[in-house]
């Protein structure tokens, strides 16, 4: 009886959830809002336009079919459908909509005037113009007429690079056997240095014949135009591919066409000088490939391929301030083609996430492809493939910028409220939807620290359905809770008050929403037959209760079943959920709100060298946050510890520590020496952490050669080389040493000091709060892994806190 009160109780409740419901003719490719105008593409080329945030759509394909044979002059052969939108940064009414054929469309006020141009020729990767809204770049391919097939005079392919200066009605060549090109400003700050018309463009400067479509072409060299190449500047010879940021230009030289080689070179864009310098990186192994992973926190991340081309496998890299020192800080991580899986929480600074493949296994397919590239470069290695790496896939985490990285800590319970037991318990989650429809992790800017994915428990990350959970984190990947059974498709607004899921596996004519975190869910059935749901989206800010679900369903007329695409508007607002109160005082008995303070794995309540205090709903707290919410309350330096440090180049991580790679220190002084030069202790200081005293990693200072007092110099050298080959050979010793003396009882000498540093002991709470987050040693006996068990699941009361962000290859 109880039961049945409750289903009308709630049924009552969700009565007043406004449901529009349209039909297209296909799944959605795209869909772009421009404030209360909302466009959307579907996968037959078909432009639907909604002019009340997405209550109700129009078709518009008609409207596109005539604007396109007026410049045709009715020739109904070159139309095409559409295939895309691009919006312009300038100005999000001004939306480019380009064509399968030589026929695109532009648009001044999202789609509700067309106009349709004619290049004569299918345009491709278009480019708006960051600052200037009339100004367009493109490329098309030349390909060969029926003039010249019927001629018989010889026909070559090649891409050409294209200007528009009157928003796409008229378009002139300006190169030709172009490879990669780009605007040579990023936004107005990069214009104040740099001209606002210069192009960058990589291009083979005697092209002929058909254009090389390799992925590195050593014919083709880096150069850049002020002047729409009327004339150009030669940057980089063999600059066949590049990557420009703000800060940073980065170009891969290609110095192998046959094995494909390449060698990477960096530039700070300051001044709008290119002054290169080859990358200064801890490895001279083979590289056929770079990805720029990231390069929002005044560093870079970037993720090497040192095996064989196309290899899954790859090492990530993180630079210094500069962009041109580069260390060692992740092995073995799982490729992508264009990138990695590799993510960064949004709104926190430092919090990435990477999916690596085993070490054990991925030793073995690294060791029989070195055996194949032995008997011929290309040769295919037997046993071990490229898919099998797949099956052993595993999840990790860094809160201090790549300086170390762990397991994720998996919950203790799960959406049911039961126990989880389980042996070598690990969260692996889903960062990327390139191979398999598991929705990917998710986090806003305005949701400080909430992170939903789906993934699951075990050794491996699986991908079987049954196997897959929804999970949500609210202390940016420190903690994780299980909050759904099974996978779903979700979004979150209200600065991550509100979050609506639905199922992704299987079909579904419901979602669920929850107003505490998923704490509580809500279900609502918003069709009377089953669909496919596709993704759910909400308005750009993130901010209101209107939401979007789309996909795809079969609906049946006269007996005949067809498949159409669905979008459903769903509006929460009329719940008249209640307001949050007491944002005057967070954290007191009656507020909805709590501070919180983001912590990472050795220093309590600091990251990234700093203790930054948020206000925030607390999770039990259902109710509604104001659109403007002060979410940051102070900021304040903290003192440094081990995790604000991150190893120097030359040295790599091993046991919590940073130990020269190989066991070797090179000491030798700089060929231009003058008074003393310095070696490095191993540590750096991560690019943009404000950490004040404790820990400290300081440079070790030598006289050069030259000096009066090199004798004694060289002599303590000796001493550290035969320090370090012991350290690194005596590793478990030295840590059981540094465990029982302290530091103030060490010798002093500049051998000692330098392998003091290298070995530093972290202070005990710290070390004891680092014990439970150290990787994980799979191949550990029983009773080590029942130890870890205990830890990892029985003890998270010692780190648990509080209860309540584009990848691209060069």
């Amino acid at each position: 009886m109880m039961l049945i009160i409750l289903l009308m109780i709630m049924q009552t409740f969700t009565s007043n959830i406004d449901v529009q419901i349209s039909y297209i003719d296909a799944s959605l490719i795209n869909i772009h809002w421009c404030s209360d105008t909302v466009l959307a593409l579907t996968s037959k080329g078909s432009v639907y336009r909604s002019d009340d945030r997405g209550r109700q759509w129009i078709k518009m394909s008609e409207i596109f079919h005539r604007k396109a044979l007026i410049q045709l002059e009715d020739s109904d052969d070159r139309v095409g459908i559409v295939n895309n939108l691009v919006a312009s940064p300038v100005d999000k009414q001004l939306i480019l909509f380009t064509g399968t054929d030589q026929i695109a469309w532009i648009s001044l006020d999202c789609g509700k005037t067309i106009t349709a141009i004619n290049a004569g020729k299918q345009l491709r990767e278009y480019q708006f113009h960051p600052i200037e809204k009339d100004w367009i770049i493109a490329s098309a391919w030349k390909q060969c007429g029926s003039d010249e097939l019927l001629a018989g005079t010889p026909c070559v392919s090649y891409k050409e690079l294209l200007l528009s200066q009157d928003t796409g009605i008229t378009w002139h060549s300006i190169a030709t056997y172009v490879n990669q090109f780009t605007w040579g400003v990023k936004n107005k700050d990069m214009a104040k240095y740099t001209p606002k018309e210069r192009i960058l463009a990589s291009f083979e400067p005697q092209g002929k014949g058909h254009q090389s479509i390799s992925s590195w072409n050593i014919d083709a060299n880096l150069y850049y135009s002020d002047d729409f190449f009327q004339t150009r500047t030669l940057s980089v010879p063999a600059g066949s591919r590049f990557l420009l940021t703000e800060s940073f230009l980065f170009v891969a030289k290609v110095t192998s066409q046959y094995t494909q080689e390449v060698s990477l070179y960096v530039s700070g864009t300051e001044l709008g000088q290119y002054k290169y310098a080859i990358i200064d990186a801890d490895s001279k192994l083979l590289e056929h490939s770079y990805s720029i992973l990231d390069t929002s926190e005044n560093q870079v991340f970037m993720i090497v391929n040192h095996l064989k081309p196309s290899s899954p496998l790859g090492v990530i890299y993180i630079s210094d301030s500069t962009g041109t020192r580069y260390s060692r800080s992740l092995e073995n991580v799982a490729r992508l083609e264009n990138s990695a899986e590799f993510y960064r929480v949004q709104g926190l600074e430092g919090i990435y996430l990477a999916n690596v493949y085993s070490e054990d296994q991925a030793k073995i397919y690294s060791h029989q492809v070195q055996e194949a590239m032995e008997e011929g470069f290309y040769a295919q290695q037997n046993g071990f493939k490229d898919e099998d790496l797949k099956k052993y896939k595993q999840t990790r985490i860094t809160f201090d910028k790549g300086g170390q990285w762990v397991p994720l800590k998996p919950p203790t319970v799960d959406a049911d409220g039961k126990p989880i037991n389980c042996n070598k318990c690990q969260l692996h989650i889903h960062l990327s939807q390139s191979f398999y429809q598991f929705a990917p992790i998710y986090t806003q800017a305005n949701s400080i620290g909430i992170i939903i994915a789906t993934g699951s428990i075990g050794k491996y990350l699986s991908y079987r359905q049954d196997q897959v959970n929804t999970y949500l984190s609210r202390d940016g990947g420190l903690t994780w809770i299980e909050i759904k059974k099974g996978s779903y498709i979700y979004e979150m607004s209200n600065h991550g008050g509100l979050v609506v899921m639905s199922k992704d596996q299987e079909t579904t004519n419901q979602i669920v929403f929850s107003w505490n975190g998923g704490m509580e869910w809500t279900p609502f059935n918003f069709l009377d037959q089953k669909a496919e749901i596709q993704n759910i989206i909400t308005e750009p800010q993130n901010k209101g209760t209107r939401f979007i679900a789309y996909g795809s369903i079969q609906l049946e007329s006269n007996g005949i079943k067809t498949e159409q695409g669905l979008l459903a508007t769903i509006d929460l607002d009329e719940l008249h959920q209640r307001n949050c109160i007491g944002q005057d005082k967070p954290g007191e008995i009656g507020s909805d709100y709590e501070l919180w303070t983001p912590s990472g794995l050795v220093n309590p309540e600091c990251l990234f060298g700093k203790k930054v205090t948020y206000m925030r709903k607390r999770r039990e707290a259902a109710c509604y946050n104001p659109d403007s919410l002060e979410k940051i309350i102070s900021v304040t330096p903290c003192q440094c510890s081990q995790e604000d440090y991150e190893c120097d180049l030359g040295f790599v991580m091993n046991n919590q520590l940073c130990v020269p790679i190989n066991g070797t220190l090179n000491i030798d002084p700089p060929a231009e020496c003058n008074g003393y030069y310095t070696i490095s202790s191993g540590y750096r200081k991560i690019a943009g952490d404000i950490c004040e005293g404790g820990v400290e990693h300081p440079s070790m200072r030598f006289s050069c050669p030259n000096n009066k007092g090199w004798i004694f110099d060289w002599l303590v050298i000796g001493g550290i080389i035969f320090g370090l080959y012991w350290v690194y050979n005596n590793q478990d010793k030295v840590k059981e040493y540094f465990t029982k003396t302290e530091m103030t009882q060490l010798p002093q000498s500049k051998s000692d000091k330098l392998i003091k540093q290298l070995q530093q002991k972290q202070p005990k709470q710290q070390q004891q709060q680092q014990q439970q987050y150290q990787p994980i040693n799979l191949e550990q006996n029983d009773s080590q892994d029942q130890k870890f068990d205990e830890e990892l699941i029985e003890k998270d009361e010692n780190i648990q806190m509080e209860d309540d962000g584009s990848h691209e290859l060069i």
